[in-house]
């Protein structure tokens, strides 16, 4: 591969690492702040109605297909008017308990009716006893699917350290490195210049040189002339 070519594909991948690391710094930063955001707001971080929980209980560990453990991220859809009317026993929703201050997802153990509105009790499936019954306007969620393990390095991220190291000092590395490869190219774009310049002068000066050489070579072969007409 010739120089002109090793150096373009050298920048091809420069710019597509920048590219791919500035996005996945801008989506980190994003879902960290939007997190923290629906936490003030007890709400669950969603896109298009489908959101995400890390898990911070065993309370619904166990060998079912849909039991997930401490650590785990759930994904969940959000449930609205219509969707919460198919809400049957044994699903699994997400609502804001109040007696714990924090979201709780377990399963739902009995559906009723009391006075016109609708209530449900759930369970956790590793836990003996049974939840206060909530209005079934209060579930927010619906159980779909789990990744194991990955609600431990969630928390993580959304802590103040996690927050620092893997998100602000990313950006301010990344700035640095920037900024020093900025006064690079601003030096390198001087020193050329410079020698551009230095170029142009020099030659400048030989075609003045030349010249003057001319001139002065002019004025000798008259000088020579007006002397040899002078003898004659």
């Amino acid at each position: 591969m010739d120089k002109p070519k090793e150096k373009l594909a050298r920048k091809i991948v420069r710019i597509s690492i920048n590219t791919i690391f500035y996005i996945v710094i801008a989506l980190l930063l994003v879902f960290s702040l939007a997190n923290i955001q629906v936490k003030k707001e007890n709400d669950i971080a969603n896109v298009f109605g489908r959101g995400f929980l890390s898990v911070q209980s065993e309370s619904m560990s166990g060998d079912l297909e849909d039991n997930f453990e401490k650590g785990d991220i759930i994904f969940v859809k959000m449930l609205n008017d219509e969707s919460r009317e198919d809400l049957e026993i044994g699903d699994i929703v997400t609502y804001y308990d109040l007696s714990i201050r924090a979201f709780n997802t377990h399963r739902i153990i009995e559906i009723y009716e009391n006075d016109g509105e609708t209530y449900l009790i759930t369970r956790g499936d590793n836990t003996p006893g049974q939840d206060q019954p909530i209005r079934v306007t209060d579930a927010i969620s619906l159980y779909q699917s789990k990744w194991s393990g990955a609600g431990s390095a969630l928390d993580y991220l959304q802590s103040p350290t996690g927050f620092a190291l893997f998100v602000i000092l990313p950006v301010i590395i990344i700035l640095v490195f920037e900024g020093v490869v900025l006064v690079r190219n601003v030096l390198a774009l001087n020193k050329s210049k410079m020698e551009e310049k230095y170029a142009l002068e020099k030659e400048q000066t030989i075609v003045d040189l030349e010249a003057e050489k001319e001139k002065m070579r002019a004025q000798i072969m008259e000088e020579l002339k007006k002397n040899k007409e002078s003898e004659q």
